[in-house]
């Protein structure tokens, strides 16, 4: 009897959180499928019953950790717009809890630096996924289009850049180092603006 189509759906899940977790402690090349089989509790041979190759879970990992990051901060900010929006952003990126937990944060500043050495098919899927997120961004930056869209390329790159340095020293430099890619990317992104009271508390926050 074939299991139902929801058993089937967890168990793709299963595998995805397995692989997730095993890429951010090895890298791509070196988390093994039958590692992550057996983290996941099952069996090398039922992972081609969910996924083509490697190369298939590497592109639905990095779409469904987008995926995460995207809902949480969208829950949270939807109630912004244009530049509040951006300011929520940049401190909801750069804030304690992303730089905390990595684990549940932007698959990027984990997983950037191996992104290009991986398949053809990864590589598409992070760039379409990062095309979408740059055209949501751009739309709220009050510039036209190519401005608006060179001024978020440059913010993101400081954000994750900043990001993976922080992790990687002790916690007081580390916040010097976000508190300072933070004023930089929002005099990117909103020059000649300030704090807004909607966005003050965000530091602190939740992603």
């Amino acid at each position: 009897m074939p299991y139902p189509a929801e058993h089937k759906l967890e168990t793709r899940e299963r595998i995805l959180r397995a692989a997730a977790r095993q890429f951010r402690e090895k890298g791509f090349a070196a988390a093994s499928l039958s590692a992550i089989m057996k983290e996941a509790g099952l069996t090398h041979g039922g992972f081609y019953a969910h996924f083509e190759n490697k190369d298939a879970l590497v592109a639905e990992v990095i779409r469904s950790g987008f995926d995460h990051v995207s809902e949480k901060f969208e829950s949270q900010f939807a109630q912004l717009d244009g530049e509040d929006w951006l300011h929520a952003w940049v401190r909801g990126y750069l804030g304690d809890a992303h730089l905390s937990h990595a684990d549940q944060g932007c698959p990027l500043p984990t997983m950037s630096s191996e992104i290009a050495r991986i398949g053809e098919q990864a590589v598409a899927a992070f760039t379409t996924l990062f095309y979408e997120r740059l055209a949501h961004t751009s739309s709220m930056v009050q510039a036209p289009p190519e401005e608006a869209r060179r001024r978020v390329l440059a913010a993101f790159s400081q954000m994750v850049g900043g990001l993976m340095l922080a992790r990687a020293v002790e916690p007081e430099l580390a916040r010097e180092i976000l508190e300072s890619v933070e004023a930089q990317a929002i005099e990117t992104l909103c020059p000649q603006t300030h704090d807004t009271p909607a966005t003050k508390a965000v530091r602190t926050g939740q992603l």
